[in-house]
């Protein structure tokens, strides 16, 4: 019986976590494998662990809330409160004491990867019990650009030997991470305008539907060519990065229904089999600096 709850209560937490898996934690931790100096594929263990337990506490911050409910309740029964593996009281506690738990465990690798998880529970208060979900799409971008640059900072300190390892380089990355995210975090918005107008939610592609588009495009050319020069690549390189942006550009503008913004979306991030293209190129970049300019 004891190993039967076990099982189901682990089985719960991993359905909490299970739509933000595959758009966080493998991108982060590729983030984090690039930018760290001096890293292991031992210490990738920790950030993926780190990743997961901040994965919950977003889970539980975003699931709980009424509106969530109700729209899990007609949208995704498999969630564990809709399907009823778990009460919303419960599910409410929990949500704040991910907080102690996770700042606790970032405590072990060091204040300053403490002081990330401090600032990752801020983004979350903000985003979900203050409403920045729900606000305007400026003051939404501005939000996930700050929740990302947290998660991969704190995810590069655990990576590192040591948070004195932490150098230049990792701030400039997480830096540049925060420009990409903040200008392009949209294109995840396209494949939902239906539901987001529908719940009364105005994102950038509702609002401009194709100015954003043609913007997109731009930004992503414009990135490549930014994230070239920061990081000193050769031309094999820099014509690699500008040829998937041009890619992903065009596919926003020119392919505008919901599968093919759900492809140029996996394109931009991530396809379904952790298959990482234009956004997770950009991510290894920091990794490539450190290999052709040693320390």
């Amino acid at each position: 019986m004891a190993a039967q709850a076990l099982s189901h209560n682990l089985y719960t937490l991993f359905l909490f976590t299970k739509s933000d898996m595959k758009t966080l934690i493998p991108p982060v931790t590729l983030f984090a494998a690039a930018a760290a100096p001096k890293g292991s594929p031992l210490r990738l263990l920790h950030v993926i662990f780190w990743m997961w337990v901040h994965c919950l506490q977003l889970a539980f911050a975003n699931q709980t809330l009424p509106r969530a409910i109700a729209e899990d309740t007609l949208n995704h029964r498999d969630r564990p409160i809709p399907a009823g593996r778990i009460t919303v009281r419960t599910a409410r506690m929990l949500r704040w004491a991910m907080i102690p738990i996770c700042v606790l465990i970032s405590a072990a690798y060091g204040p300053r990867t403490m002081l990330a998880s401090l600032g990752s529970s801020l983004f979350m208060l903000a985003y979900n019990e203050g409403g920045g979900a729900n606000s305007h799409w400026l003051i939404r971008n501005a939000l996930n650009a700050v929740g990302y640059a947290v998660a991969e900072a704190g995810a590069t300190l655990v990576a590192c030997p040591d948070e004195s390892a932490a150098d230049s380089t990792v701030f400039a990355a997480v830096a540049l991470s925060a420009g990409i995210i903040l200008t392009t975090i949209h294109t995840q918005d396209y494949k939902d305008v239906r539901g987001d107008a529908a719940s009364g939610r105005v994102t950038l592609p509702i609002a401009y539907p194709m100015v954003s588009r043609i913007a997109t495009a731009f930004l992503l050319i414009g990135w490549s060519w930014g994230v070239a020069q920061t990081w000193r690549l050769d031309d094999v390189a820099a014509a690699v990065m500008g040829v998937l942006s041009l890619v992903v550009g065009i596919r926003f503008v020119a392919r505008t229904d919901v599968r093919a913004d759900k492809v140029s979306f996996y394109w931009y991030n991530a396809s379904i089999f952790f298959r990482f293209v234009w956004l997770c190129a950009a991510y290894t970049l920091p990794g490539y600096y450190r290999m052709r300019m040693p320390m």
